[in-house]
């Protein structure tokens, strides 16, 4: 005879298997009633936590070097920007950022700017990808004449008097020659000189010379410029000697020249 508790248990499983197959939408075959069973009897009613793949963070195994951000796979394939060597490999990593940061948070300059021909002749029939690497080798272009790439590049302003940020003489500094007193009016620039005074003035580990923390704020610098004056190249109030029409230091023509060589420029 058969128990009748069993015969209980037995019916309330099935009914539990049921409704569980009928919520997912799926046919009994593609799930496993051992694998449902063994949630049942733990009593939680949970097939467990995914494992995500994170971990705690670490540092670096190089203090010296800051750490690229994530970036996420791009099916677009990104030309090379002017700063790419095989003897600097990081440098493509700051190439993938710049695309994804005009992408993603400064896709303002997507619009473009009123003397965008002078760089890019073909911009208005570009896709946004290739919009956002137009933009990202201008950047690049730029900071061959501001800071030759170096990352940490560091210029007295003999002329700009005292940074109210750091109390010292004004250095331009890092890949686009930035400044600390740039946090006063521009907030995304995330320099902090709490942290970066009790380092070395060249010390990679500042964090205006982070690599993609100060290009992070130079983009966002060029997208308030646009935003206010329609330009990339402007007479008065340039924050970049290098994009000053008429100015002494000027490589409007150098940088343009470098900007036109992507292939879907020309």
């Amino acid at each position: 005879m058969t128990n009748p508790k069993h015969l209980t248990k037995a019916v309330s499983f099935a009914a539990i298997a049921i409704a569980f197959l009928l919520a997912a939408g799926c046919s009994p075959s593609s799930t496993s009633l051992k694998d449902l069973a063994s949630t049942i009897e733990d009593g939680n009613g949970s097939a467990g936590t995914p494992d995500t793949g994170e971990q705690t963070p670490t540092e670096p195994s190089n203090p010296t070097e800051p750490s690229a951000p994530s970036v996420p796979d791009n099916s677009y394939k990104i030309e090379a920007l002017s700063w790419e060597t095989s003897t600097n490999p990081e440098r493509r990593q700051w190439s993938e950022y710049l695309h994804k940061i005009i992408l993603d948070d400064w896709n303002t300059l997507l619009g473009g700017a009123d003397d965008m021909s002078k760089f890019c002749p073909r911009y208005n029939s570009l896709d946004n990808d290739q919009r956002a690497n137009v933009w990202a080798a201008l950047f690049s272009a730029m900071a061959k004449y501001e800071s030759a790439y170096s990352p940490t590049s560091r210029m007295h302003e003999t002329t700009m008097g005292t940074d109210p940020v750091t109390g010292n003489p004004v250095y331009s500094e890092g890949l686009l020659q930035l400044s600390y007193q740039d946090v006063q009016w521009a907030r995304w620039c995330e320099f902090d000189w709490s942290k970066d005074k009790n380092l070395a003035a060249k010390d990679p580990r500042k964090t205006i010379l982070d690599p993609y923390k100060n290009l992070y704020c130079g983009v966002g610098i060029m997208a308030r410029q646009i935003k206010n004056k329609g330009l990339i190249t402007v007479g008065s109030g340039a924050y970049w000697a290098v994009l000053k029409s008429g100015g002494k230091y000027q490589k409007i023509s150098e940088i343009s020249g470098m900007v036109k060589k992507l292939s879907f420029c020309k």
